[in-house]
């Protein structure tokens, strides 16, 4: 495979632009209604007391800032209207003349991981993510974590968290486990609730292990649950909804400071 510099590649893809032109832009009356989409951030808000076992200074410094994504307070029905806005085609909001989409830039900016966001997040070796997220978080006895399709119940872990706390055992670990909460509640939520997936997992395993920037994927995650929703007219949106909610607000013209924090 031939590589390209970054100039060769811009001029290809311009070339193929005029060539082949854009693609048909969706027709807005083709698509169907819709009538009942899933925006789930019933686990998200039970995170909120997991943030008092940490010092969040300190927890900023290494992971950015996905734990003020537990504090976001979300407007659902705010995140359904959106979704009427939604071209499947252009992957963007149309707002009458005006388009609008999350970028990679703009996702990175909210989240903040200190390494590099342009680094494409590769799923590797899904068999062996659960061995290695209980050595790491410190899970004896793993199956009693494990739900049937291989993910880990949350509840569970948060008792350990608890009971350790309790007992004056609970080491430097509560870190990636408040990680790993959030990984798989908030960032790749799954379809059951309370449940982290084994991809989730898998997910925060190579980011605590190569420390790739796991943006791309979160937003391609948000891309995915637009275009799926959209086109049926209904589904279960298993994306990042907080950071969905945070990107839109960014945008709306307000007389003061959205977030403080920024």
């Amino acid at each position: 495979m031939t590589s390209l510099t970054f100039s060769e590649y811009g001029e290809r893809s311009e070339m193929m632009q005029l060539v082949e032109g854009d693609c048909p832009k969706t027709k807005v009356e083709e698509l169907p209604h819709i009538t009942k989409v899933h925006c789930s951030v019933d686990s998200i808000k039970k995170l909120a007391p997991i943030l008092g076992y940490i010092d969040e200074n300190l927890f900023e410094k290494k992971y950015g800032r996905i734990a003020h994504l537990i504090r976001m307070p979300i407007q659902i029905s705010a995140v359904k209207a959106l979704m009427h806005f939604w071209d499947p085609s252009y992957r963007c909001f149309t707002f009458g003349d005006i388009d609008m989409t999350p970028t990679l830039e703009e996702y990175a900016q909210i989240l903040s991981f200190l390494n590099d966001p342009y680094k494409v997040y590769f799923r590797q070796r899904i068999e062996s993510t659960a061995t290695a997220v209980a050595k790491l978080l410190y899970l004896d006895q793993v199956d009693r974590y494990r739900t049937s399709n291989g993910g880990f119940k949350w509840k569970m872990i948060e008792n350990k968290l608890k009971t350790d706390k309790e007992k004056g055992k609970l080491g430097e670990e509560r870190y990636q486990i408040i990680v790993f909460a959030i990984f798989g509640l908030v960032l790749f939520p799954s379809k059951a609730a309370g449940i982290i997936s084994i991809k989730a997992a898998n997910a925060f395993l190579e980011f605590e292990e190569t420390k790739n920037n796991p943006t791309s994927a979160i937003l391609a995650e948000t891309f995915l649950s637009l275009n799926h929703c959209r086109l049926l007219g209904k589904g279960a949106m298993r994306c990042c909804i907080p950071l969905l909610f945070m990107w839109i607000v960014s945008h709306l013209e307000a007389s003061k400071e959205v977030f403080n924090n920024f």
